[in-house]
């Protein structure tokens, strides 16, 4: 695997054993060689004097999901990636306007982050995995306590529940059918994931008019081997821009064979990133597992022969924004 970076500094990691890997922030190039066990790093000094107050409302009404794109730079295509965002006042603010914004929103059924009630506002399509239902009739009405419970279950409907539906129970079922919610019951299909089933679906949907774009709620936590089958739908469906997010962290694949650039949103991701290898032997544990990298950068530029998983923490409050 041969991998350059730029615009990130290398605070902790392994090696690749056997692999030549180069970190050099504000330059990009591609490592040499197959046998280098060494991590060549250019570090550059954190100069942040600044500081940003993240507010729950703030995250959740400026994050509706990844957009990427590709252009030919050269012999190499780039893919840009960018979370977009829009940072204007909490009045009527707008994110998913365009076709190029539009996105499925996926919760499964894990806990629900905070921000959930604004980007299920903000999704075209809102599909719960079987026990997810639970979790968005259950933990909702918690999130907006001012509210009647019962309204915001009423208002907060998914459009489809689909899975071998093991886990949701029959009065939530029944209450989303009174509803009008579609449920797709699968128990026959034994070899996919209920994550995997709704992924199915939004594959399915008319080409013309479904969103390539999948935001995945409730997908990080919990048990670990559900952790690993999450992140392995993202291989399976490569051309689907999938992220998965969390209350502290979101994750997506960056695809072999390009030249990623990653536009950083300060105001709500970072500073600490990693990169984590699955290639084709899988998993290696004693290879390299880059964890809490800082962003010298808006901008991150990864170029690699083998498809990496980007992870990037959401910002907290009071945390430091990016230096300038």
């Amino acid at each position: 695997m041969v991998v350059a970076m730029s615009s990130i500094r290398h605070c902790c990691s392994s090696l690749w054993r056997r692999k030549a890997i180069i970190w050099t922030p504000h330059r990009s190039f591609v490592a040499a060689g197959k046998q280098g066990n060494k991590l060549q790093s250019s570090l550059s000094a954190w100069n942040s004097t600044r500081s940003f107050s993240a507010t729950v409302n703030t995250f959740a009404k400026n994050f509706p999901e990844r957009v990427s794109g590709t252009r030919r730079e050269g012999m190499v295509d780039k893919m840009l990636h960018r979370t977009s965002f829009s940072l204007k006042s909490d009045l009527g603010v707008t994110v998913a306007d365009g076709s190029d914004d539009a996105f499925v929103l996926v919760v499964l059924n894990y806990n629900v982050p905070k921000f959930v009630p604004v980007l299920w506002n903000q999704a075209r399509l809102r599909i719960c995995a079987d026990g997810g239902a639970n979790r968005i009739y259950d933990e909702i009405p918690a999130l907006l306590p001012e509210e009647d419970a019962d309204s915001v279950r009423e208002r907060y409907k998914p459009d489809v529940i689909k899975g071998d539906l093991d886990s949701i129970r029959p009065a939530v079922r029944d209450f989303y059918l009174s509803l009008g919610t579609v449920v797709i019951d699968e128990s026959e299909d034994q070899d996919t994931t209920d994550f995997e089933k709704c992924i199915a679906y939004i594959k399915d949907v008319d080409s013309n008019t479904a969103p390539r774009k999948v935001v995945v709620v409730g997908a990080l936590g919990g048990r670990f081997d559900h952790v690993l089958a999450h992140i392995n739908v993202l291989y399976k469906y490569p051309r689907l821009r999938i992220t998965l997010l969390s209350d502290d962290s979101l994750l997506y694949l960056l695809p072999q064979g390009f030249s990623h650039e990653i536009r950083i949103n300060c105001a709500v991701e970072g500073p600490h990133c990693g990169l984590i290898p699955f290639d084709e032997s899988g998993m290696a544990f004693g290879s390299l597992i880059s964890t809490s990298n800082l962003l010298d950068d808006d901008v991150v530029t990864v170029v690699s022969d083998s498809p990496l998983i980007w992870t990037i923490a959401i910002r907290q409050s009071g945390e430091d924004i990016c230096p300038t």
